[in-house]
């Protein structure tokens, strides 16, 4: 799709098209609670108010397209996904399944299809008004620490079913450390634009918390046996690329080396930066949480296995 500048208003128009709704906009021209990463120059939907002109921007191309797809079809994927692991898959590990055996794919599957449904319905919406994108931006943030919180102990009640003290307590320890995140959410400062480093230092560190019971693990059962129970060559990667984009995404790499440094308000022809629509760093993140959360799952299944294989072994 052809992006151009209109000269009689400064901005970008979709293939001629004269709707209102279907122009974008530079960095500048935008509301001030609209301006959020002043690397992305171009390719903004202006504040709607319309739930219906929200939707229809799901027919043109802008910078929030990558976000929303990327997210949206593997929700629908991982919810599709799962339900066939749970429904028929698990019987050919062991016919005699304990339901919460299944509740446990379950949960993870609720929460990973959740989460990116979140992040794709806020992206979508998030230009209808400021109140909507604050809201949305929070339940996003919400979608993350259920998604977070889920995978730990997805984790832990495999690999620590035969150490149920320890299980109880990182089970409580998860629980509680979701809670404290989900309060920070909701601070009305915690969505502003200059609490983006926070914000990625508390998931990161929050996912990080995760390497507590797998130190447990080693010095009650070695690194040896503790790896193995807890796949822990998987979770490592999953933690590799949860970091890796959420690092990416706090320094806003690579929109911020793509272009050099100028004031759009200043130009007579405003221009456009290299990653504007594809390649920035919240949709390389939106990837990153997508291999992290396939990951995490291969990691669930390793378990899973481990724990009818050798765990329950006679």
């Amino acid at each position: 799709m052809e992006l151009r500048q209109r000269s009689n208003h400064n901005s970008l128009d979709v293939n001629d098209n004269p709707e209102e709704q279907k122009r974008l906009y530079y960095f500048h021209e935008l509301d001030e609670w609209q301006q959020d990463n002043h690397y992305i120059l171009s390719g903004y939907v202006k504040e709607t108010s319309s739930y219906l002109n929200c939707l229809k921007s799901l027919t043109y191309i802008h910078n929030e397209t990558g976000n929303i797809y990327s997210h949206f079809v593997p929700s629908v994927l991982v919810a599709v996904f799962v339900g066939n692991f749970v429904g028929w898959e698990m019987e050919k590990y062991n016919n005699d399944l304990r339901y919460w055996e299944k509740l446990n794919f379950t949960q993870f599957g609720f929460a990973a299809t959740f989460c990116l449904a979140l992040s794709a319905l806020f992206h979508l919406f998030k230009c209808h008004s400021p109140s909507v994108c604050k809201f949305g931006n929070q339940c996003d943030y919400l979608g993350i620490i259920i998604m977070i919180t889920c995978s730990l102990i997805s984790i832990m009640l495999f690999a620590f079913y035969d150490i149920p003290n320890w299980r109880n307590f990182y089970v409580s320890l998860f629980l509680a450390l979701g809670g404290i995140c989900t309060i920070v959410t909701f601070n009305k400062k915690f969505s502003t634009p200059q609490y983006r480093p926070f914000r990625s230092l508390m998931f990161i560190l929050f996912g990080l918390s995760g390497v507590l019971p797998v130190l447990t693990a080693v010095s009650i059962f070695g690194v040896e046996s503790a790896s193995e129970r807890s796949k822990a060559g998987w979770l490592i990667a999953e933690g590799f690329f949860y970091i890796f984009g959420a690092s990416l995404y706090a320094m806003r790499i690579p929109e911020r080396f793509s272009h050099k440094e100028s004031d759009n308000r200043l130009l007579e022809n405003p221009v456009s930066g290299k990653f504007d629509l594809f390649g920035h760093s919240h949709q390389i993140f939106h990837v990153m949480v997508v291999i992290a959360a396939f990951c995490h799952w291969k990691a669930l299944v390793g378990c899973f296995e481990y724990l009818h294989t050798h765990t329950l072994k006679p």
